[in-house]
Protein backbone atom coordinates (compact mmCIF):
# COMPACT_ATOMS: atom_id res chain seq x y z
CA UNK A 1 0.00 0.00 0.00
CA UNK A 2 0.88 3.43 0.12
CA UNK A 3 2.08 3.81 3.71
CA UNK A 4 -1.62 4.39 5.12
CA UNK A 5 -2.98 1.54 6.88
CA UNK A 6 -7.07 0.60 5.89
CA UNK A 7 -8.67 2.82 8.79
CA UNK A 8 -6.80 5.91 8.18
CA UNK A 9 -9.71 8.88 7.73
CA UNK A 10 -9.18 12.33 6.37
CA UNK A 11 -11.71 15.19 6.84
CA UNK A 12 -12.06 18.27 4.44
CA UNK A 13 -12.15 21.57 6.51
CA UNK A 14 -12.75 25.07 5.15
CA UNK A 15 -8.95 26.97 4.83
CA UNK A 16 -10.79 29.82 7.57
CA UNK A 17 -11.35 26.86 10.52
CA UNK A 18 -7.74 25.36 9.85
CA UNK A 19 -6.45 29.15 9.67
CA UNK A 20 -8.33 29.45 13.39
CA UNK A 21 -7.19 25.96 14.68
CA UNK A 22 -3.18 27.17 14.20
CA UNK A 23 -4.00 30.72 15.25
CA UNK A 24 -5.23 29.13 18.76
CA UNK A 25 -2.66 26.12 18.63
CA UNK A 26 0.03 29.27 18.07
CA UNK A 27 -1.53 31.29 21.16
CA UNK A 28 -1.48 28.28 23.34
CA UNK A 29 2.36 27.79 22.70
CA UNK A 30 3.33 30.98 23.50
CA UNK A 31 1.05 31.04 26.27
CA UNK A 32 2.87 27.51 27.38
CA UNK A 33 6.71 29.38 26.89
CA UNK A 34 5.80 32.72 28.57
CA UNK A 35 4.56 30.48 31.75
CA UNK A 36 7.70 28.38 31.15
CA UNK A 37 10.14 31.42 31.05
CA UNK A 38 8.80 33.26 34.12
CA UNK A 39 11.00 32.92 37.24
CA UNK A 40 8.34 31.29 38.94
CA UNK A 41 6.42 28.03 37.61
CA UNK A 42 2.84 30.07 36.97
CA UNK A 43 -0.12 27.68 36.13
CA UNK A 44 -2.93 28.08 34.37
CA UNK A 45 -5.42 27.94 37.35
CA UNK A 46 -3.94 31.58 37.76
CA UNK A 47 -5.41 32.54 35.26
CA UNK A 48 -9.20 33.09 34.81
CA UNK A 49 -11.29 34.00 31.89
CA UNK A 50 -12.49 37.12 30.30
CA UNK A 51 -15.81 36.57 30.67
CA UNK A 52 -15.55 36.03 34.89
CA UNK A 53 -13.44 38.82 34.79
CA UNK A 54 -16.41 41.15 33.32
CA UNK A 55 -18.79 39.52 36.63
CA UNK A 56 -16.23 40.31 39.29
CA UNK A 57 -15.44 43.13 38.29
CA UNK A 58 -18.89 44.08 36.38
CA UNK A 59 -17.07 45.59 33.35
CA UNK A 60 -17.90 45.11 29.80
CA UNK A 61 -15.57 43.36 26.98
CA UNK A 62 -14.95 47.45 25.81
CA UNK A 63 -13.69 48.44 29.34
CA UNK A 64 -11.26 45.52 29.35
CA UNK A 65 -10.02 46.03 25.97
CA UNK A 66 -9.03 49.63 26.74
CA UNK A 67 -7.67 48.56 29.71
CA UNK A 68 -4.94 45.96 28.10
CA UNK A 69 -4.84 49.02 24.94
CA UNK A 70 -3.51 51.35 27.63
CA UNK A 71 -1.23 49.17 29.47
CA UNK A 72 -3.26 49.19 32.71
CA UNK A 73 -4.07 45.87 32.22
CA UNK A 74 -1.90 42.82 30.96
CA UNK A 75 -3.96 39.36 29.65
CA UNK A 76 -3.20 36.43 27.36
CA UNK A 77 -5.10 35.27 24.66
CA UNK A 78 -6.03 31.33 24.18
CA UNK A 79 -7.81 29.55 22.16
CA UNK A 80 -9.72 32.85 20.88
CA UNK A 81 -10.67 33.87 24.74
CA UNK A 82 -8.84 36.31 27.07
CA UNK A 83 -7.12 35.22 30.30
CA UNK A 84 -6.25 37.75 33.22
CA UNK A 85 -4.37 36.48 36.25
CA UNK A 86 -6.24 36.64 39.11
CA UNK A 87 -4.41 38.19 41.45
CA UNK A 88 -4.40 41.61 39.25
CA UNK A 89 -8.24 41.51 38.78
CA UNK A 90 -8.37 41.06 43.11
CA UNK A 91 -6.52 44.36 43.06
CA UNK A 92 -8.86 45.97 41.61
CA UNK A 93 -11.50 44.81 43.55
CA UNK A 94 -9.25 45.88 46.90
CA UNK A 95 -7.94 49.29 44.87
CA UNK A 96 -11.07 50.38 42.85
CA UNK A 97 -12.96 49.07 40.00
CA UNK A 98 -12.27 52.83 38.89
CA UNK A 99 -8.80 52.62 38.03
CA UNK A 100 -9.29 53.69 34.46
Amino acid sequence: MNGLDQHTTFYLIPKETLDELVDAIQDLRAMRDELGSSGKTETLGDYIPEEKAMELLQRRKTWFWNMRKTGKLAGKKAAGRWYYKLETIKNFIDHGKSNS
